[in-house]
């Protein structure tokens, strides 16, 4: 089994931000928010960095979409990253943390393989 807990970052104007999950956990990424600004109506396009590769996730606006909701999930690192000159950006969501005891994990899955064999056996027969 794992457990879950709140995760949440600022991105600065001009600072792209690298996370790195840690070993064997999952960042799933549920929302962006644009911090306070009291001036700008420009689009705020939301970058995501990838295996070297840049992607946009989203476009946010001050007046019409001050945040956007996410349903990503990261296991290797990524950066984020916004060009919005009047604030920050924020990112939140969860982490995915596994329970200490891996035994547990690895019962399961023999059970799993135990089933998938038993069902296999009694279509054969």
């Amino acid at each position: 089994m794992s457990s879950m807990e709140f995760w949440g970052v600022e991105v600065k104007a001009g600072e792209p931000l690298k996370v790195e999950p840690k070993d064997f956990c999952m960042i799933h990424l549920s929302q962006a928010a644009l911090g306070e600004s009291k001036k700008g109506r420009e689009s705020v396009p939301l970058f995501v960095k990838v295996n070297e590769k840049k992607i946009v996730l989203g476009t946010l606006s001050p007046e019409n979409i001050p945040q956007l909701s996410f349903d990503l999930v990261f296991e290797t690192e990524f950066e984020l990253s916004h060009n919005w000159k009047n604030g920050s950006v924020f990112f939140c969501g969860y982490q995915v943390i596994p329970d200490d005891d891996a035994s547990e994990f690895s019962s399961d899955e023999e059970e799993f393989e135990f089933a998938k064999a038993a069902i296999a056996k009694d279509k054969a027969a």
